[in-house]
């Protein structure tokens, strides 16, 4: 395995991103969903990122890149269609130690960008170590089918339960979540059966839903 998993928190880091077509615009939007500071670099934008600077969403230079560009910068995306500058957006990023990522040569990134499948605080991501993008798509779509919105729901119980039970000796909540974890309320979840759902959990902690704060049919509705 030649690349480390890591999550890395971006919130509030400035993110600078060469290039403004359209996998530029796909980056931003990660970028921004993560609560990045972003700064794109390009002569030209999508309609999309257009409108994010004039929301003011993100900060914008409208010229091509140059040295010394990167200052500050906490990681780097060059994704123009032009590899000669991306390798000097790459050279000057691997200078400053600033982490990079290159859309023309997988030997220029200091890190890859998986294909991701978000449901709530729940994360997966899919990678070939940048040798099949293509591959990576539809792993995520057919992940994308298997976890569906009860997932997410689940996701808020469990982590409502957790603040509830913070008091509750370790090895006990720690066997207690194993079981709903086992259980199967996601299914029941997934079939809006909530009621038997909400039995099932109340079976395996005597709480209910509205007990730990979580209002199930408001959220399915």
């Amino acid at each position: 395995m030649r690349y480390y998993p890591v999550g890395l928190d971006i919130r509030g880091k400035r993110c600078v991103v060469i290039g403004g077509g359209g996998v530029a615009e796909r980056r931003v939007k990660r970028l921004l969903e993560c609560k990045a500071r972003v700064l794109v670099i390009s002569p030209c934008v999508t309609p999309y990122l257009k409108r994010l600077i004039d929301r003011g969403r993100i900060e914008y230079i409208p010229r091509k890149y140059r040295e010394g560009d990167l200052m500050g910068a906490y990681i780097v995306i060059a994704s123009t269609d032009d590899p000669e500058v991306n390798s000097r957006v790459a050279k000057e990023a691997r200078g400053l130690g600033i982490l990079t990522n290159t859309t023309t040569s997988r030997e220029l990134c200091d890190f890859i960008v998986p294909s991701v499948v978000r449901r709530g605080k729940i994360v997966v991501t899919v990678s070939t170590e940048g040798r099949s993008p293509a591959l990576s798509q539809k792993l995520r779509t057919r992940l994308e089918k298997t976890l569906g919105k009860e997932y997410e729901v689940f996701s808020r119980i469990l982590e409502a339960l957790r603040r509830e039970l913070r008091s509750m000796p370790y090895p006990l909540r720690t066997r207690l979540f194993r079981e709903l974890v086992v259980s199967d309320i996601p299914e029941l979840l997934r079939k809006k059966r909530l009621k038997e759902a909400e039995n099932r959990f109340r079976q395996i902690t005597g709480l209910d839903f509205k007990k730990i704060g979580v209002d199930v049919n408001l959220i399915y509705s």
